[in-house]
């Protein structure tokens, strides 16, 4: 398995593993979110892929605090192929995720995950994975 920063060309494969979480989508639309992602630094996206197959993806973001002179890096999608699951993807996905987020000067990770029944696992997983739930989420739609 091989670790490696998103590319065009990639996009069938991330729709594949945005259907495995649950978002169905189709690939003109995936075409049409990657590309201001890939070309934003702010962005990093990350992917983990087998045999020439993506196999898992984590996307992340960094933010500069108002309450502390911090770097933050925000992990907004983490997914491991359903076929591929516990087998140590994800981790080795964040744990990259991690290092660069470190590298690039940024001194903490965050995340949302849903509070829906369904994301019990994943938050099994990111809490071995060290993360601690510390707060709640509101979101209001403006359309």
């Amino acid at each position: 398995m091989n670790v490696r920063k998103v590319k065009v060309g990639d996009e069938q494969g991330i729709t594949r593993l945005l259907s495995d979480m649950g978002y169905e989508t189709e690939v003109h639309e995936v075409n049409k979110r990657f590309l201001p992602i890939l070309n934003d630094p702010m962005y990093l996206t990350l992917v983990a892929e087998e045999e020439g197959e993506l196999i898992g993806m984590v996307g992340m973001h960094y933010e500069r605090s108002y309450v502390a002179n911090i770097l933050v890096a925000r992990i907004i999608t983490m997914v491991t192929a359903k076929a591929y699951r516990q087998q140590g993807i994800g981790r080795k996905l964040m744990e990259e995720a991690e290092r660069l987020a470190g590298d690039k000067g940024a001194s903490t990770v965050v995340l949302n995950s849903g509070n829906r029944e369904e994301r019990k696992a994943a938050h099994q997983f990111y809490e071995a994975c060290g993360y601690v739930g510390k707060s709640t989420g509101f979101y209001k739609s403006l359309g």
